[in-house]
């Protein structure tokens, strides 16, 4: 595909179109609602324990939240843990590093940062990407199915309609992120006050940065999916069984194989807990493999809708 093929113009049309009419259909109105509920479920299953002890032993004076807050990231740690160490190495050194390395993350979330919101942000960076496909999954394929692009191709390229529903798509899960984002920072700051407010307002944009930064290669594999099969439903399908089959591969497959365990980097599974990391280095990295990882996707995704029937 050469870059003459697009036209910017065409691209940003198609994408307010797109935009406008996935907020109007059933799959947009569900992303929207599904991550919502998700993410508002979730921030109370974590904040939920903290007021309801805060309320239990209201009568400790005005240190007690912080009491409290520091027991629940003491019973909290074990699972932070073991959700951002790496693998186990026969290399003592090599394991003591990582060990260290590990610490230091934890350390950094939980103590450094607002632990609350920490939790918040390391459970919606895990379940992100389930969620994202079904706003993503049907960018191509139910037009594809019906035939209704052969109108469109009459006025634009094939790349137009795939950049211009690509973007679209990206939008809409960026808003939402940044409205549930909003939704628990305000809560946390102006219901719950163990934190400050600006504390809560950085964290909260190095996490919404997370969550946005992550959706993009996501989104970008249910494009290519999408533009790969001619029914919504198949597509759907797919993109729920290669978003959690790269997962569950890696983390079964490790359990008779160690090295079955970088099959998690054919997804950025490997790379997105490392957004929420200590140090600009680490997180900068991420990012630029979350890029890369949308490049090649999405690069794929058009290659495939270029070549195919319509």
């Amino acid at each position: 595909m050469s870059p003459g093929h697009v036209d910017l113009r065409q691209v940003r049309l198609i994408c307010a179109y797109s935009l406008r009419n996935a907020i109007r259909t059933g799959s947009g109105l569900v992303f929207v609602l599904l991550a919502l509920f998700f993410g508002l479920a979730v921030a109370n299953a974590v904040i939920s324990p903290f007021e309801m002890l805060v309320a239990q032993q209201a009568q400790g004076g005005e240190g007690m939240p912080i009491a409290v807050e520091k027991g629940l990231v003491d019973r909290a740690r074990p699972a932070v843990e073991w959700a951002i160490s790496p693998p186990e190495v026969d290399d003592p050194v090599k394991q003591q590093a990582a060990d260290e390395r590990t610490q230091r993350w934890v350390d950094y979330v939980l103590i450094e940062r607002p632990a609350l919101l920490s939790a918040i942000f390391f459970v919606l960076v895990f379940g992100m990407p389930f969620l994202i496909s079904f706003g993503a999954f049907n960018q191509t394929s139910g037009d594809i199915g019906n035939r209704g692009l052969r109108y469109l191709l009459l006025r634009t390229e094939r790349a137009n309609i795939f950049y211009g529903r690509l973007l679209a798509t990206m939008a809409l899960t960026v808003v939402v992120q940044a409205m549930l984002v909003l939704i628990i920072a305000l809560y946390l700051g102006l219901k719950v006050r163990v934190y400050g407010g600006w504390e809560v307002a950085t964290w909260s944009m190095q996490g919404l940065m997370a969550l946005a930064v992550l959706s993009l290669p996501y989104v970008a594999v249910c494009a290519w999916v999408s533009a790969s099969t001619d029914s919504a439903m198949v597509s759907l399908v797919l993109c729920k069984v290669v978003i959690g089959g790269v997962l569950l591969s890696a983390f079964v497959g490790s359990h008779f194989w160690k090295p079955a365990y970088m099959l998690r980097y054919a997804l950025p599974w490997g790379v997105q807990n490392r957004l929420l990391a200590p140090g600009i280095s680490s997180v900068g990295l991420s990012i630029g493999a979350c890029v890369l990882y949308t490049l090649v996707f999405t690069w794929l995704g058009v290659r495939t809708f270029e070549k195919r029937d319509l």
